[in-house]
C-alpha cells in the first residue's frame, strides 16, 4: 500500500512547524534532509545564497528509499527568491517521475521564482499547486492555511 511522505529542509525551524501541521492532517512519514556539511545561519546568508545562484547541490548525508511512496510533500525555506540548495539536491538526486508532488515553502515576504523553478526542475508524474506560507502566517492561521490547501489539493 502506497503512503505519503513529507520531505523537508529547515534551517530556522519555521519549515519544521509547517511539517508538524502537515503530519497532523495527513499522517505522512517524515524525512528531514540532512547535509554532510550543514549550513549555519551565517553560512546560509553568505555561502548558501551564492549556492542558490550557481545551482550548487550540497551533499545529502542521509538516504531514503522512495519506492513505498506515491505522494510526496517537498518543502523548505525561500533563499534568494528560490528554494534552498538542500531542496535542489534532493530533487536532482531522486527519481520522482512516478510521484505526485505537493510543493510547499516558507518565506519572510517573497518567494520570487521558487515554485516556477521547482516545477521546472522537479520531474514528477504530477505537480500540485504549491502551499506558500509567509512568516506572518505563523502568528495566526498556520493550521487553517495548511488545512485549506490540503482540502483543495490532497486526496488520501
Amino acid at each position: 500500500m502506497a503512503k505519503s511522505l513529507i520531505v523537508y529542509y529547515s534551517l530556522s525551524g519555521l519549515t519544521k512547524k509547517v511539517v508538524d501541521v502537515l503530519k497532523n492532517f495527513t499522517d505522512a512519514d517524515i524525512y528531514e534532509i540532512e547535509l554532510e556539511k550543514p549550513y549555519s545561519k551565517l553560512t546560509a546568508y553568505t555561502i548558501g545564497l551564492a549556492h542558490c545562484k550557481t545551482d550548487y547541490e550540497p551533499a545529502i548525508k542521509n538516504e531514503i528509499d522512495l519506492s513505498n511512496y506515491d505522494k510526496i510533500f517537498i518543502g523548505g525555506p525561500a533563499w534568494c527568491f528560490t528554494y534552498a540548495p538542500p531542496i535542489h539536491s534532493f530533487i536532482k538526486k531522486y527519481n520522482l517521475g512516478d510521484k505526485v508532488i505537493y510543493p510547499f515553502g516558507t518565506a519572510t515576504s517573497n518567494f520570487g521564482n521558487y515554485f516556477e523553478r521547482f516545477a521546472k526542475e522537479c520531474k514528477a508524474k504530477e505537480m500540485k499547486k504549491p502551499l506558500k506560507v509567509f512568516k506572518s502566517t505563523f502568528k495566526d492561521g498556520l493550521e487553517d492555511t495548511v488545512k485549506v490547501w490540503l482540502d483543495e489539493e490532497y486526496i488520501k
